[in-house]
């Protein structure tokens, strides 16, 4: 089985929606139960990746055919290798495997500067141990207390007001860490061609896990929506209500394992893991990395940059 990451950086709003709220939210995202941090479902991944697939197959093909990426003449198709299929006669398994994708930065209002990316020491060990970051970058690094945080505050700082920085309506003092600067090069090394992520090297903030989780709940985007009568034309009464949505140019990622060709088929007989992975990161290119994901598509909402990270040289 081969293993690789998948870097997700939010270019609009992303909604991923959890079902209705007993809460304040009618709408809200979905989240890890334990911390609040948002996600993106295995799911909707593979769903959105998948689809790009439906493509490729003969026009021919009959509807459940199509969705179920089996293609001429009842042969498996490449999305069957890839992704399976659930034609009952022919279901199979496919060869990539898809994990949640988990936040990793976070971007928030800053009172200099515009806006920081905010991580914490969770989101970050998390990282480390998927192979996003490596190990050593953490060395050194405890988590600050909750009215501290880790980021630069010297005299050339994007972000620090008289040696300390203000984020939404809180502030923080500043936290000593050496490894700050280092971890921003590495951040800003995952995406190398993203223009705007390079800033994180400068705006990347370090805040304890409970501030982290705080501010995932309360600074995420709330649109308010109406719904409009077909009859009159006009706002239906009780037709308001407010969406949740994860802001832009924030970064997940998710772990992305690949295995044999799992359908019996000769045209797929014998590829390998690594033959999974380089269709699927061709595929990538083809749409110029862009993948829309969750609801809303057709207002603009979830498209996302979407990169597989290379393996780290020994």
């Amino acid at each position: 089985m081969t293993s690789r990451n998948l870097l997700i950086l939010t270019r609009t709003p992303l909604h991923v929606g959890a079902g209705a709220s007993v809460g304040a939210i009618d709408q809200p995202i979905q989240r890890e139960r334990h911390t609040g941090f948002p996600i993106i479902p295995a799911s909707s991944l593979k769903g959105s990746f998948a689809d790009a697939w439906n493509d490729s197959l003969p026009e021919g093909s009959e509807p459940s055919k199509r969705r179920s990426r089996i293609g001429k003449d009842d042969k498996y198709s490449d999305a069957a290798w890839l992704f399976g299929s659930d034609v009952a006669e022919k279901a199979a398994c496919g060869a990539l495997l898809f994990g949640e994708a988990r936040i990793l930065a976070f971007p928030i209002r800053s009172a200099k500067g515009s806006f920081a990316w905010i991580t914490c020491p969770l989101a970050l060990q998390r990282a480390a141990r998927d192979g996003v970051l490596p190990a050593e970058a953490l060395n050194g690094l405890a988590e600050p207390g909750d009215a501290a945080a880790v980021f630069d505050s010297g005299n050339g700082s994007v972000l620090a007001i008289s040696g300390s920085i203000v984020l939404e309506d809180y502030k923080f003092s500043a936290a000593a860490w050496l490894g700050i600067d280092k971890l921003g090069k590495q951040l800003a090394a995952l995406l190398p061609q993203e223009p705007i992520w390079q800033e994180v090297s400068k705006r990347i903030v370090v805040v304890s896990n409970g501030m982290m989780s705080f501010f995932v709940r309360s600074a995420c985007e709330v649109a308010q929506h109406v719904r409009i009568s077909d009859e009159t034309g006009t706002a239906e009464r009780g037709g308001l209500f407010n969406q949740e949505n994860v802001p832009a140019d924030a970064l997940f990622y998710s772990t992305l394992r690949a295995t044999q060709a799992r359908v019996p088929s000769a045209e797929h007989n014998g590829k390998t893991p690594d033959n999974a992975i380089a269709a699927f990161d061709a595929k990538l290119k083809e749409a110029h990395g862009i993948f829309q994901f969750g609801g809303d598509a057709s207002t603009g909402l979830g498209y996302c940059s979407v990169t597989i990270q290379q393996p780290q040289a020994a």
